[in-house]
């Protein structure tokens, strides 16, 4: 995929291969990166719909050891599930 695409931010800062591949995948079946965000343990890919169970599905099978992740959320922060790797990270949004 080429950045940066007028609609989505510039994913070449995210460095690994997998988190990356990840949004390209959400991305061409029609989600979208709202925000790249540095936080203090990674640089997150915040999408805007949550996660399919298709594209879980086949997150297991292609990365079977990448790093899951699921929040309940907080006053302060929305629910979210995703998947972290080497100070990178992808974050769906979960419902309350």
């Amino acid at each position: 995929m080429v950045y940066p695409r007028p609609d989505t931010p510039d994913l070449s800062r995210i460095k690994s291969g997998a988190i990356r591949a990840i949004a390209e995948l959400a991305i061409a079946s029609g989600n979208k990166v709202v925000s790249l965000a540095d936080w203090t343990k990674a640089v997150v890919a915040h999408m805007r719909d949550g996660l399919t169970p298709a594209l879980k599905a086949e997150i297991a099978a292609r990365w079977p050891a990448l790093e899951y992740y699921s929040d309940a959320g907080s006053p302060h922060n929305a629910p979210d599930e995703g998947y972290i790797e080497n100070g990178f990270a992808i974050s769906f949004p979960r419902p309350r």
